[in-house]
């Protein structure tokens, strides 16, 4: 029970590594709020861990809305008394997905709208009106969810690797303003995770590993909210299968 009597506010939780964590983090004894756009799904995550008797609430939210994500850290507060770990998880990967092209192709609309899905929402806003929170109780955790992107050179995401970029230095500027306040923030550098079924055998491309799992990245998180990470701030912690260091390497001959 690692994280027992804590409260953690889950962005974009109601599938892949945001509904781990969850999970994780409720069977460690943590107060869950679930968080998303489908309230379906995140019924379901609540369901699941209800089940495995674990507390939790489902909130809906929308990172792209500062008025949103302000409503919802307050009904989280309300409901379980305090927040004591966000973990910025959120971003608009689907849409991201879907449009890859060069920088210049790129219209100011798209840039805004995933610069404030990815960066502005998900950790500006969540740290703006989560910060306090954190303080009222007495201090405690950030995690970020970064992405690999963030580090090597990739073409077609521009706005998607610089919102990323911005999410491992505000990692550091968060945690020099508020160890005063003994609140900690790191970040988590993610490679490509995939369900579990279709995670497969051995080695793949681009990584020295198997691709990751949900799980993967949700006992990272665990390890940065628990006091295990006591001595850990302004991090930026890299669970990739070592996607990032070998990503330069050139193929070999034949």
């Amino acid at each position: 029970m690692r994280l027992e009597g804590r409260v953690a506010l889950v962005s974009g939780s109601t599938r892949g590594i945001g509904r781990s964590i969850c999970q994780v983090f409720a069977s460690e004894g943590a107060k869950v709020a679930v968080t998303g756009r489908t309230v379906e799904r995140g019924r379901k995550v609540v369901d699941l861990i209800r089940e495995a008797g674990g507390e939790a609430e489902f909130f809906e939210l929308d990172v792209s809305r500062e008025d949103s994500v302000r409503s919802v850290t307050e009904a989280v507060a309300d409901r379980f008394g305090s927040i004591t770990t966000l973990v910025n998880n959120a971003a608009p990967t689907v849409e991201v997905g879907s449009s890859i092209k060069p920088l210049t192709d790129f219209s100011t609309e798209e840039w805004n709208y995933v610069l404030t899905a990815t960066l502005t929402g998900p950790v500006f806003w969540a740290c703006k009106y989560g910060i306090p929170h954190l303080r009222a109780a007495g201090g405690g955790t950030i995690v970020n969810i970064s992405s690999g992107q963030s580090v090597i050179g990739m073409g077609g995401f521009s706005p998607y690797t610089a919102a990323k970029g911005g999410i491992n230095s505000l990692t550091r500027s968060i945690a020099v303003e508020e160890a005063e306040h003994n609140i900690r923030c790191n970040a988590i550098v993610v490679g490509r995770v995939v369900a579990k079924g279709d995670m497969g055998a051995g080695m793949v491309p681009g990584h020295l590993t198997r691709y990751g799992h949900p799980d993967d990245i949700a006992y990272a998180a665990l390890y940065l909210a628990s006091d295990e990470s006591a001595f850990v701030t302004g991090s930026i912690l890299t669970a990739d299968g070592g996607f990032t260091i070998n990503a330069g390497r050139a193929t070999p001959a034949g």
